[in-house]
């Protein structure tokens, strides 16, 4: 079972109560999106929005071109290989395009967290609308100073 637009526009509107502050940080997301048109890039180089929540942090890529990738991570988690799933205490990627939110399930997420960025990781799968999104891949920087 997928959610849709309305589950995956419902959770972010969730998400987005919870936001204490989001900062601009170093980092870089991309990924391919396949449609039944060809496939586009998604790119991402001059840094990702990065939101931490009570239960999670989030981090944003906007390609300014009405889409965007949200990857969800809950709190305390660590390094390792997740199935994307509609769970609320899994990992999620959330594709956006204009209006519609979906999040990817079934996906794949290998996740890095510490070392030499926060967050590092690669994820796949197909959204709740049937794309399928591959390569993608994200790095959240530390935080200067940290």
């Amino acid at each position: 079972m997928a959610v849709g637009k309305g589950g995956a526009s419902q959770l972010w509107t969730n998400m987005k109560r919870n936001i204490q502050m989001s900062t601009n940080r170093s980092g870089h997301m991309s990924a391919e999106v396949i449609t039944t048109d060809g496939s586009t890039q998604f790119r991402v180089t001059d840094g990702l929005n990065f939101y931490p929540t009570l239960n999670a942090h989030c981090i944003e890529a906007d390609n300014g071109q009405g889409a965007a990738f949200l990857v969800y991570l809950p709190i305390g988690i660590q390094s390792g290989s997740f199935s994307l799933e509609l769970s609320g205490t899994t990992p999620k990627v959330i594709h956006v395009t204009g209006n519609s939110e979906a999040e990817l399930y079934p996906g794949t997420l290998e996740l890095t967290v510490g070392g030499d960025a926060e967050f590092a990781g690669r994820f796949s799968g197909t959204d709740a609308n049937g794309l399928q999104v591959s390569n993608g891949s994200f790095r959240l920087e530390n935080q200067a100073g940290a």
